[in-house]
């Protein structure tokens, strides 16, 4: 079977790490069959600009696409699909689709980052950093806990010193509500059987209920 395969670019590259970063994706398309790109911020357009004629490249949500200036932007940019921004409420994000000529994708699951950050919470609570020692790695429970005690999920990345905060919550949202071109399902640590069910829930047009999930920012004003 074939399936299209794309490589998910970082939302922060450090100096340091893009010449590894573009050794490790020369060496992606020398193997596999890669078809694109999903681009997480204008640097990525920079850095990638010699695939652009031969790859799809894919916007991610992390441009905050609002309106349709962002989107022709975009388009002559050479972007050749959208992620809409999951900050959009029902009205807005219905309104944006029907003026979009152009690709579009809207996450109706996942886990979504609330912040991305230039520090290792990990290194200086358990005073591992800079000699770093990758004691995270292959570990995935780690969180923030707030006041009311929800629990933002860490996952932390030792090669480049960056980490990522997710929501408490999943977002999970019914996809034939909008009229996208394609529905993105977004894992993080989710088994088999679990993804399973989440892919026959998005396919039958509904959601996943319980206090474990949330709708994002549909009832919402940005």
């Amino acid at each position: 079977t074939h399936y299209d395969t794309y490589i998910y670019m970082p939302t922060i590259i450090k100096t340091n790490y893009r010449n590894i970063l573009k050794n490790s994706i020369d060496k992606a398309i020398e193997t596999f069959n890669i078809k694109g790109f999903v681009i997480s911020n204008v640097g990525n357009i920079e850095l990638l600009k010699e695939y652009f004629s031969e790859f799809d490249i894919i916007s991610n949500y992390t441009f905050n696409v609002f309106n349709n200036n962002t989107i022709n932007e975009l388009t002559n940019l050479g972007i050749n699909t959208i992620t809409i921004s999951p900050e959009l409420n029902y009205d807005e994000l219905t309104n944006l689709i029907k003026n979009i000529n152009i690709d579009t994708e809207l996450i109706v699951y996942g886990n979504l980052p609330v912040m991305t950050t230039k520090y290792c919470f990990l290194g200086k609570t358990n005073k591992c950093y800079p000699e770093c020692t990758s004691k995270c790695k292959n570990r995935s429970n780690f969180y923030l806990k707030d006041r009311l005690g929800f629990k933002f999920k860490v996952l932390p990345d030792s090669q480049s010193t960056v980490s990522t905060i997710y929501n408490s919550k999943t977002t999970s949202i019914c996809a034939s509500n909008f009229n996208v071109s394609s529905a993105r399902i977004d894992i993080l640590d989710e088994n088999i059987d679990e993804i399973n069910k989440i892919i026959l829930a998005v396919k039958s047009g509904n959601r996943l209920e319980g206090e474990n999930y949330t709708n994002g920012n549909l009832n919402r004003l940005v």
